[in-house]
């Protein structure tokens, strides 16, 4: 019974584990796409420097600057903090076979996975792994919250971007 607890609570954690990498997987996409679109705001750029210069034009260049800089600052910290969610981390117990890695499974023949898997220690395995999955968990918890607060001066600066453009 309580294997299957810890099972099903393994199999949550898991769960949670996945849905982190896809939402991280599909805000890349989007912000990919949205990065894009946004850099034919160049050509703005382009045709206030070859426009005569005036005080107006001047100030409207220095906010686009900012807000340029704004933008690509907060589009690499972004997209810096999605891919932290989706890298896939190391083994940090070297000392440990564990048959739930699998760069060690891969590093085992026939007779070790068999000898391990005779080994009747199903709960601690199981409470082991719930502890790894859990800060993992974690972890990509903590770089995807990072992620969406830093879409704030993104979207912001975009904005930006955007009306002084066509101001």
């Amino acid at each position: 019974m309580n294997t299957e607890i810890a099972n099903d609570n393994l199999k949550t954690i898991k769960e949670q584990i996945t849905k982190f990498d896809e939402k991280a997987n599909s805000l890349i996409a989007i912000i990919g796409i949205i990065f894009a679109i946004s850099t034919c705001m160049l050509d703005v750029f382009d045709r206030i420097l070859t426009a005569e210069q005036t005080p107006e034009l001047h100030t409207k260049y220095i906010l686009l600057v900012i807000f340029a800089v704004t933008y690509f600052l907060s589009f690499f910290l972004t997209i810096t903090f999605l891919i932290l969610v989706i890298l896939p981390r190391k083994k940090k117990d070297y000392h440990n076979i564990s048959l739930s890695y699998y760069m060690d499974v891969a590093n085992l023949n026939k007779e070790e996975i068999i000898k391990l898997i005779n080994k009747d220690e199903t709960i601690e395995t199981i409470a082991e792994q719930l502890i790894v999955n859990s800060k993992i968990c974690k972890r990509k918890h903590k770089f995807f919250v990072i992620s969406i607060y830093s879409l704030i001066p993104l979207f912001i600066s975009m904005a930006a971007l955007f009306f002084i453009a066509i101001a």
